[in-house]
């Protein structure tokens, strides 16, 4: 844990360059991790245990769990399911840990999340901020503990030697400070610890997805807390099945229970699905993407299910 002097000294010291690489963990524990729906979250507080599943029918071993728990650190109560924003936001601060910068800002994250990495004229308004800093705080006092000690051993990605089990950690190890720097004020900004238990098992596991963060900045969007957390999921999503060649569909019932909103009134999820319209119009006009088109079980449907693209 380092000391205020050698925060100092360090944040002195090291210039950040925001990184333009979006790091995004995607194997199941992470998916299951800010998933968790909001009964099983409370079950989880109160003590009780649950499994992620791995593989099924493995020929071996049959059905590989990983079974975890979930604790809030001595004195926070937060009792809010991590969700795809909080998810968002840790995987910025991994992209910047890995980025080699010991410590980031809320404007950083802010900026990554919206795909304006470097705009340093760029702020979050007061809304975005308070998002953004609920967010660092839940993910500094979740405590995810996965015990993967059997699953790893049967799926061979233990490397065997020498090794350390991770017991208990948060799902950021990180602390908060305001600091004076030359006469410039650097409010909450977020001081990295360790690395994330996140980071730790998906790079044993080769679960992790890559792309510029700079196809997030679609034009004249408001982006609000939901636009942001609609955008970074279709995002790694698009990423994820590019990776997997996987079918090339994502539907908005997907997209609507990720992002918390499947219970939403009409016009939530009509904007939702402008959001996302906007956000494949500006990946095909960067050339991420060929087209893109309203998925429907027939061609005559008047509803559309889902987008599908090239």
């Amino acid at each position: 844990m380092l000391t205020s002097k050698k925060m100092l000294d360090t944040m002195r010291s090291i210039q950040v360059f925001p990184s333009h690489v979006r790091v995004e963990p995607n194997d199941k524990d992470t998916k299951v991790l800010f998933g968790i729906k909001d009964d099983n979250y409370q079950l989880l507080l109160d003590g009780d245990s649950r499994n992620i599943v791995e593989k099924r029918n493995h020929k071996k071993h049959g059905t590989i769990k990983t079974p975890y728990t979930l604790t809030n650190s001595d004195g926070y109560d937060n009792r809010i399911p991590l969700n795809e924003f909080d998810r968002a936001v840790l995987s910025v601060c991994i992209s910047e840990w890995l980025a080699g910068n010991p410590y980031t800002t809320p404007a950083i994250i802010f900026r990554a999340l919206i795909g304006k990495v470097g705009g340093v004229s760029i702020r979050p308004r007061p809304n975005q901020l308070k998002a953004i800093l609920n967010s660092i705080e839940k993910l500094m006092f979740t405590n995810f503990n996965p015990d993967t000690e059997d699953s790893f051993q049967k799926l061979n990605y233990s490397d065997g030697g020498d090794s350390i089990k991770i017991k208990k950690s948060p799902v950021l190890p990180a602390c908060v400070v305001d600091a004076k720097i030359n006469g410039q004020l650097i409010d909450n900004a977020v001081f990295f610890t360790l690395e994330s238990p996140i980071l730790i098992i998906t790079d044993k596991k080769s679960q992790i997805l890559r792309y510029d963060s700079n196809l997030l900045n679609v034009p004249n969007q408001n982006n609000t807390p939901l636009v942001i957390s609609l955008k970074n999921y279709v995002m790694r999503r698009i990423v994820e099945i590019f990776a997997h060649k996987m079918t090339k569909t994502i539907t908005w019932d997907n997209v609507f229970r990720r992002c918390r909103i499947i219970d939403a009134s009409d016009k939530i999820k009509h904007d939702a699905r402008d959001t996302i319209l906007k956000l494949f119009a500006h990946l095909q006009h960067q050339g991420f993407i060929k087209s893109f088109e309203p998925a429907k079980k027939s061609p005559d449907a008047k509803r559309s299910y889902g987008i599908s693209f090239k």
